[in-house]
């Protein structure tokens, strides 16, 4: 039975300063012989949420997912305190990334990807 995941498509956002947030993706495969969608259980799985810089070299923020769901989900919380420090009064665009990793395989897969925007 062949089965694939399905291209991880770019998703811009917008962060506020002084707000908490919630980042994540959902991981859903696609059947390739039947049609079928079904979901990945990541209750096991790991979850990171990377903010990097706009050419993507320099890692400025990373935070851990903490709801992992039977559905797919990987939600990380980004507390309002996050962006408080004097080096976000420039840090105001970049990439933004979450991945999972299974802790007993080494397996990691990205599941939500784009660009984010930091406003006060």
């Amino acid at each position: 039975m062949a089965v694939t995941g399905k291209k991880v498509g770019r998703l811009d956002i917008r962060l506020v300063r002084g707000d908490s947030q919630r980042v994540g993706g959902r991981w859903r495969k696609r059947n390739l012989a039947t049609g079928e969608i079904t979901t990945v259980d990541l209750s096991a799985w790991k979850g990171t949420l990377e903010l990097r810089s706009p050419d993507g070299c320099e890692q400025w923020y990373t935070q851990a997912c903490g709801t992992m769901t039977m559905d797919g989900y990987a939600i990380c919380d980004v507390p309002a305190t996050a962006f408080t420090a004097a080096d976000w009064d420039v840090r105001r665009t970049g990439q933004w990334k979450v991945t999972v990793r299974h802790p007993l395989t080494g397996e990691r897969q990205t599941i939500g990807w784009g660009y984010w925007t930091l406003s006060d």
